[in-house]
C-alpha cells in the first residue's frame, strides 16, 4: 500500500523543475527514473512462463532475450548477463547478445574482452550502428585514437544530422589534434538540418555560441514528462563533464558526471560512462 500518489508527486516535482531553471549552486535535476511495479511484474512473468518444461529452444531463446533486455534497462547488469552469456550457449550468432556483454565489459574496463564482443558482432551483422560506436569508445579508452575515429566517422556517417554522433567523434578527434577538431566540430554543426534539439545545444556550448545556463533552458523544451527529461540531462550531464574535464576542472566534473548517473538511465552509454569516468577520478 502506498503512503501518497506518486504519480502527483513526480508531477509536482516536474513542475518545480522545469520553473526553477538553472544555475551552478543549484542544478536542474529530474525525479530519478524508479522500477515500475510494471517493469517487476514483466520479469516475473517472463520467469514463470520460462519454468515450463515443454518450452520449445526457440521460445525459450526468445523470453530470455527479452528478460535480458528488461533487466539491463533496470540497471540489474549482473541477471542481464547471466541470461546473455546462457543465450550464447544456446546460439553463438545471436548479434544482439554481444552488443550487450561488450558494453558491460567496456564498462568494467575488460577492453580486450569488450573488443572481441564488437568485432564478432561485426563479423555477424556489419551493418549493426551501434557496435561501431562500442567500439570507436574502447578503442579511445585504450589510447587507440585512430582506429577509434575511423569507427567514430563509420557511426556519425550513418545519420550526420545527430548531435550525440558529431560530439563523440570530436571527444576522439581531440585526442588527435584539439584545433583541427574543433574546426570539424564547427562544420559538422553547421550541417544539422534543425540545430533547435536540445543535443544541438550541446555542440553550440562546447563551441561557445551559448552559455551553460543558456543550453540547461533550452533542454526544458518540449519535454513532455520526467523519464525524457531525466534521459536529457544524463546526455547534457555527461558531455559537460568532459567538457570541464578537458579544461582541467576535475572536481566538477566529477560532480557532473555524478548528476549524469542521478538520473538511473542505466541504458544509456552516457550513464555507463559517466560510471567509468568517476572510476577514473576517485583512482587519481
Amino acid at each position: 500500500m502506498r503512503l501518497f500518489n506518486l504519480r502527483t508527486v513526480y508531477c509536482f516535482l516536474l513542475a518545480v523543475i522545469l520553473l526553477s531553471g538553472c544555475s551552478n549552486s543549484q542544478p536542474l535535476l529530474a525525479v530519478p527514473e524508479q522500477i515500475s511495479y510494471d517493469d517487476e511484474l514483466k520479469i516475473a512473468q517472463i520467469s514463470q512462463l520460462l519454468s515450463k518444461k515443454d518450452l520449445d529452444t526457440v521460445t525459450r531463446m526468445q523470453l530470455i532475450l527479452q528478460r535480458g533486455i528488461a533487466y539491463d534497462s533496470l540497471g540489474f547488469k549482473a541477471f542481464a548477463q547471466s541470461d546473455f552469456s546462457y543465450l550464447l550457449s544456446l546460439n553463438s550468432e545471436i548479434s544482439d547478445v554481444y552488443n550487450f556483454l561488450g558494453t558491460y565489459a567496456l564498462r568494467d574496463g575488460d577492453f580486450d574482452a569488450a573488443l572481441v564482443s564488437f568485432n564478432t558482432l561485426l563479423e555477424l551483422d556489419p551493418a549493426y550502428t551501434y557496435a561501431y560506436l562500442n567500439r570507436a569508445i574502447t578503442l579511445y579508452r585504450t589510447g587507440h585514437y585512430q582506429a577509434a575515429e575511423r569507427d567514430a566517422f563509420q557511426f556519425y556517417q550513418y545519420d550526420v544530422n545527430e548531435p550525440i554522433r558529431i560530439l563523440w567523434l570530436y571527444l576522439i578527434e581531440k585526442e588527435i589534434d584539439s584545433e583541427a577538431a574543433k574546426i570539424e566540430l564547427q562544420k559538422r554543426y553547421d550541417l544539422i538540418n534543425d540545430k533547435t534539439i536540445y543535443s544541438g545545444n550541446i555542440i553550440a556550448f562546447y563551441l561557445g555560441k551559448i552559455s551553460e545556463s543558456k543550453l540547461m533552458q533550452n533542454l526544458q523544451q518540449g519535454v513532455e514528462n520526467n523519464r525524457q527529461l531525466a534521459e536529457r540531462l544524463c546526455e547534457a550531464y555527461f558531455y559537460l563533464g568532459k567538457y570541464y574535464q578537458s579544461k582541467g576542472d576535475n572536481e566538477r566534473a566529477k560532480m557532473l558526471f555524478k548528476y549524469a548517473l542521478a538520473n538511473n538511465i542505466y541504458n544509456y552509454v552516457e550513464h555507463q560512462q559517466a560510471l567509468y569516468e568517476m572510476k577514473l577520478l576517485e583512482e587519481e
